[in-house]
């Protein structure tokens, strides 16, 4: 009887130590985002480019919570943020959410005042000039999870926005 208890209790304990142990994929995930940029500390402007639900999706390890966040780029200067350009998200069920994109091209929604019903489509606009998004996002509300770079057969490439129609290829005044 004795050794039965002492086995329930080790096995009880094994448990808890596994449940306070972080998700490895997670915790991996985060390691791999790397520290922050020098002279940039933590909030809206640092670490442009990569998947801000790692951190903000509600397992850490910051604590405000994001339901969509990403950057946008000029697309004349691939690492040069655009700043000023509205993110409007519209859920398969015509909820919207819009933010505006900051000095280095980041935005972000807080999940506390956007709880979208997969999926979600995606437009950006400038003044006029509206640009959507061809395909619907599933899942994920990190942009840098399917936009990154480079270019290639597994990602589009970083959100770029064209600050004049002569960036465009092909574009003209």
């Amino acid at each position: 009887m004795r050794r039965s208890a002492l086995l329930f209790t080790a096995l009880a304990l094994a448990l808890a130590a596994a449940s306070a142990c972080g998700d490895p994929v997670h915790d991996n995930e985060v390691a791999a985002l790397g520290s922050e940029a020098p002279g940039v500390s933590p909030g809206p402007d640092h670490r442009p480019g990569q998947p801000c639900l790692v951190c903000h999706g509600g397992e850490g390890p910051a604590s405000e919570q994001f339901s969509f966040g990403g950057t946008v780029y000029e697309i004349a200067g691939p690492t040069v943020g655009y700043g000023g350009a509205t993110v409007k998200l519209t859920d398969v069920n015509k909820v919207e959410a819009t933010a505006t994109t900051n000095s280095v091209g980041n935005f972000y929604v807080l999940a506390s005042d956007y709880a979208p019903t997969y999926p979600v489509d995606v437009e950006l606009d400038q003044g006029s000039y509206r640009n959507p998004m061809f395909t619907h996002i599933g899942r994920n509300g990190s942009c840098a999870w399917c936009h990154y770079d480079p270019a290639g057969p597994a990602t589009p490439g970083h959100v770029a926005m064209a600050a004049d129609l002569a960036d465009l290829p092909g574009g003209s005044q």
